[in-house]
């Protein structure tokens, strides 16, 4: 397809420089190169992009470094949404104290926490054997 100018775009690509970084976040094979991606498309890092990279990286079962990305992004100033939230929640595992942490920053922000924000919340607290504070979240939603 061609994009005006003359040139043509790769195929798959867009004029989106955000959008295409988290197709090829989808297509990335380990956590080496999803770090690559997000330090060479740095300037185009935006909260949907973090919480893609997260989500691949739990995937590879890299929870740790997911929560890296998080922490980067926000130094690096990046905006994070309750996507990118719902990811780092996600992310802890069995850490609830961690999770909490971030629920409390998400709500301090005044987003507004869905219906994954409380289930990945409640699996963490569940995970954590903090069932009492997992149906505490739970009546709360």
């Amino acid at each position: 397809p061609s994009s005006g100018g003359g040139r043509r775009r790769p195929q798959g690509s867009t004029n989106n420089p955000s959008w295409d970084l988290v197709q090829k976040l989808k297509r990335a094979r380990d956590a080496k190169e999803v770090f690559g991606l997000l330090d060479e498309y740095d300037e185009h890092v935006n909260g949907f992009v973090a919480a893609s990279a997260m989500a691949k990286l739990r995937r590879f079962g890299k929870s740790r470094e997911a929560l890296r990305v998080f922490s980067r992004s926000k130094i690096r100033g990046v905006a994070l949404n309750v996507v990118a939230f719902n990811a780092a929640i996600s992310a802890c595992g069995r850490d609830w104290e961690k999770a909490l942490e971030f629920f409390d920053e998400l709500r301090e922000l005044r987003m507004e926490p869905n219906v994954i924000t409380y289930s990945a919340l409640i699996s963490t607290c569940g995970n954590g054997g903090q069932w009492e504070k997992a149906l505490e979240l739970f009546d709360e939603f």
